[in-house]
């Protein structure tokens, strides 16, 4: 019954594989271009309504499961010119919107994870109406473009609904990490090119070589990410999910339900929402002490995202699901889709058990993951009976947080010691000399050139991120590969995954022995080159399963990590003033967004995951291309994943990194005021230990989120111990310090001004954003206007008594421009002074 479990999966992928095809074809069943004559037979798929028959996109899922049955035929041992046969490939791909007396009981069973996916209840009027009206324009669905889901985030039925609201579109093209791919709010460009997208993904389709259903669905899968995250899955009602989303939950629901048909059980609630959060990132990644911390953080950083990894594959392996299982997996967090049955509930605790296990041997308490699970009823995903997903996502955050709340319970028992003993060290080896850790008694040390004593791992991880930058693809394999023994190899939490890391050519050299591990090698390409997100070539096609992840920051822009005096010295002189910016930021609101966001009656399945899609995609994926386009010499990434970001870089190239990120994150989200990102800044000597410089990071961000401005918090950044709110307040200090700048460079601008702003700001007495000490008042006419006195440039007596007048009646314009703000404007004015004094010092002392 596997070959049967598969044979579902891998119909289910397919079942509106038509929904491409058809827009891709310019004629109607009767004027196709491509339907044969033999797939043209309505009533063999489609159901009659109103007397018509319908959903004719099931035709073109035929059409394409006959036309390339010399692929299929690699995997289904079948007559596919059989079509009495109700299981075959076909008839369980394209009979979805058949009734169920129609069907077998195989095809019935896709037909509901279709609509379970979709949220509808089968027999609903919405499930049996038509995005193809033959009485009216018969193809206007054709033109039709993908809304993002993101602008619909916190709307009401009433805005949805509202016909003079415009919409942004997501152009109709391949994946990639590039602008273009944003949504737009310019339908000017033409009727979507469906045919060449079409013709793009058979020429990537033709590539899947694989004999096997599990290496040829899983890379399947991974060209419709490609394809298909810009085609809406149905224009009935309202165009946000793509087709690739409702695809992949199909797939997923489809295996759930056969698992649950096949355990004879009857469960009230059939499905498992399993959800994952690892404990510990940022102070693991942080925790490096010495001058070398920039040789480790990437590879530090880059082994978590791979624990993560391996502990969702691990999980897989141990359930028997698939990769459509897995609704998200970035940042540290997952979640999944599982059948709620006795056997996955018993085999979910011990792989559970397990990972705990192997990460408290291998990490200590440094690292925890919170796994817990909730059942799922059919009711909740089409939200019928007073149940739906907005309730299963808050009970499972609920469950999760308990479960950070008792960390290590398991472990406390089975390992007392290791938790109240003291622990012996080492003292005659002394620590490792970057992560500053004890060695226990008898565990070897090694180094890495002029590194020693180091731990294994930290050797590992500096490798690692050496090996990262250098690499085009990463292979995960389930057992050790002997013709790669010279390859750098890591098993992240001793789970049974090995990762290396390879360049295109040494794929091209072993794809014999490559073919003989069918199934147990997955070959994934990091981003793409040039963000193109290509993965698959002719060469490719050899019997594994390829695919594409987003990572942020495998790249750097020098052939060696550069150390963070490296950054800070690029293009100014050696006694320049020199700072680094450590910068973190997130989203803000996020668990509210998943559990709040979406309308209770359009909470799907299908729309969580074209939700978490999203965020994946621009943090992990599309971040990579704001650092290549601007600031590759002075910052990398160190993280990036989830809704998280931390970056290290030259002061004043932090600030602008997080401004672009911002600025672009905005109109990724078609400005939609649901989303905001807070983020801080810790400005410090590139000599300072980066887990302190991380802390203070910390405490800005925490400062930006705790920022009110008009009654509203956070939408911030914060640096120099300043909260500023991104829209009302940072640009127009930022306009200010420019202007203060500008001055200076040309000696208009005394040199006292600045330090008198600041001197006055320090004796103000300021508390809750008012002056107490009433003397700074006329100190400060008097100061400002002796100082205008002296001034010949108009321009510059102009901004200083704009200053004078500004402070004296805090009259809501910074530098003549409005600004809605709760500070006093003295501390606007002297926030701009201190930042151009930064800048000031750098560009003086580069000058000399």
């Amino acid at each position: 019954m596997k070959t049967m479990r598969e044979h579902i999966y891998l119909a289910a992928l397919l079942h509106d594989i038509g929904k491409f095809y058809q827009r891709a074809d310019t004629g109607s069943v009767k004027t196709s271009r491509y339907l044969k004559e033999h797939c043209k037979d309505e009533s063999s798929f489609c159901p009659l309504f109103n007397g018509r028959y319908s959903h004719k996109h099931v035709l073109w899922t035929a059409q394409f499961i006959d036309e390339y049955r010399s692929v299929f035929q690699k995997l289904v041992k079948e007559d596919f010119d059989d079509w009495t046969n109700k299981n075959n490939l076909i008839n369980l791909a394209a009979g979805h919107h058949l009734s169920n007396e129609q069907l077998s009981e195989w095809g019935a069973l896709i037909k509901e994870a279709d609509c379970l996916s979709s949220g509808m209840d089968r027999n609903s009027e919405i499930a049996l109406r038509d995005e193809q009206d033959e009485n009216t324009n018969w193809d206007a669905f054709k033109k039709k473009r993908m809304i993002s889901v993101l602008e619909t985030v916190g709307l009401s039925k009433a805005e949805l609904e509202n016909e003079k609201c415009q919409w942004h579109y997501l152009p109709v093209e391949s994946l990639s990490l590039h602008k273009r791919c944003f949504p737009q709010s310019d339908k000017s460009e033409g009727d979507p090119d469906y045919l060449k997208l079409w013709e793009q993904f058979l020429n990537e389709f033709k590539f899947i070589q694989a004999n096997t259903y599990h290496a040829f669905s899983e890379t399947l899968l991974n060209l419709l990410f490609k394809y298909t995250t810009c085609i809406p899955a149905s224009t009935i009602n309202f165009p946000d999910v793509s087709l690739y989303d409702h695809l992949k939950t199909t797939a997923a629901l489809a295996v759930c339900l056969y698992d649950v048909r096949q355990s004879e059980e009857k469960p009230e609630n059939p499905f498992l929402l399993i959800g994952a959060d690892l404990s510990g990132i940022q102070s693991y990644i942080y925790q490096v002490v010495s001058k070398y911390a920039g040789k480790n953080l990437k590879g530090r950083s880059f082994y978590l995202r791979i624990l993560s990894d391996s502990i969702v594959r691990f999980l897989l392996k141990e359930l028997g699901l698939f990769q459509a299982n897995v609704v998200y997996n970035s940042g540290g967090g997952f979640y999944m889709i599982a059948p709620d049955t006795t056997a996955t509930k018993t085999r979910l605790e011990k792989a559970v058990k397990k990972i705990e296990q192997q990460l408290f041997k291998i990490h200590g308490t440094a690292l925890f993951v919170a796994i817990d699970s909730v059942s799922v009823s059919k009711d909740a995903l089409i939200h019928a009976s007073g149940e739906n997903l907005q309730k299963v996502w808050k009970e499972l955050f609920e469950k999760r947080e308990q479960k950070k709340c008792a960390k290590f319970a398991s472990q406390i028992e089975e390992h007392y010691e290791a938790f109240f003993m003291p622990i012996e060290h080492d003292d005659t080896v002394g620590r490792d000399v970057v992560t500053g850790e004890d060695f226990l008694p008898g565990e070897k040390y090694v180094s890495e050139g002029e590194l020693k004593p180091l731990k294994q791992i930290t050797k590992d991880q500096i490798v690692l991120g050496r090996v990262l930058r250098e690499s085009e693809i990463m292979v995960i394999s389930t057992e050790s590969i002997a013709y790669w023994a010279d390859k750098k190899m890591i098993e992240p939490g001793g789970l049974g995954f090995h990762y290396y890391f390879l360049q295109k050519e040494d794929l091209y050299a072993m794809q014999k022995q490559l073919r003989a591990s069918a199934d147990k090698v997955s070959v994934i390409t990091l981003n793409g080159k040039n963000g193109n997100c290509d993965f698959m070539s002719k060469i490719d096609g050899i019997n594994n399963i390829y695919g594409l992840e987003f990572y942020g920051g495998n790249e750097i822009g020098e052939k060696e990590m550069p150390t963070f005096e490296d950054m800070c010295n690029k293009h100014i002189a050696k006694d320049a003033f020199k700072r680094l910016g450590v910068l973190r930021m997130d989203v803000d609101n996020l668990g509210q967004i998943f559990q709040q966001g979406i309308l209770s009656e359009r909470a799907t399945l299908s729309r969580y995951a074209a939700l978490s899609r999203s965020f994946d995609y621009f943090f992990s994926g599309y971040l990579n291309t704001i650092w290549k386009e601007n600031f590759p010499e002075q910052s990398f990434i160190i993280y990036s994943g989830g809704d998280d970001v931390f970056i290290v870089g030259s002061w004043e190239i932090t600030i602008k990194i997080a401004e672009r990120i911002r600025n672009d994150f905005k109109q990724f989200t078609c400005e939609n005021p649901v989303f905001s990102l807070s983020g801080g800044i810790a400005i410090v000597s590139p000599k300072f230990p980066i887990m302190k410089g991380a802390e203070e990071s910390d405490g800005e961000e925490k400062r930006a989120k705790g920022h009110q401005n008009s009654g509203q918090t956070k939408n911030s950044v914060s640096f120099m111990g300043m909260p500023l709110n991104w829209e009302r307040e940072f640009p127009q200090v930022q306009s200010l310090k420019d202007e203060i700048v500008a001055a200076n460079a040309k000696n208009r601008l005394p040199k006292s001004f600045i330090s008198k702003i600041l001197s006055h700001l320090a004796n103000a007495e300021m508390e809750n954003h008012k002056i107490k000490a009433i003397k700074t008042y006329w100190m400060i006419t008097y100061d400002l206007s002796r100082m205008c006195s002296r001034i010949s440039d108009s321009s510059v007596r102009n901004m200083i008594n704009c200053c004078k007048t500004e402070v004296c009646t805090n009259n809501g314009s910074l530098n003549g421009q409005p600004i809605e703000t709760d500070y006093h404007l003295l501390e606007l004015w002297a926030m701009a002074c201190r930042w151009a004094e930064l800048e000031i010092r750098q560009k003086s002392s580069n000058n000399v």
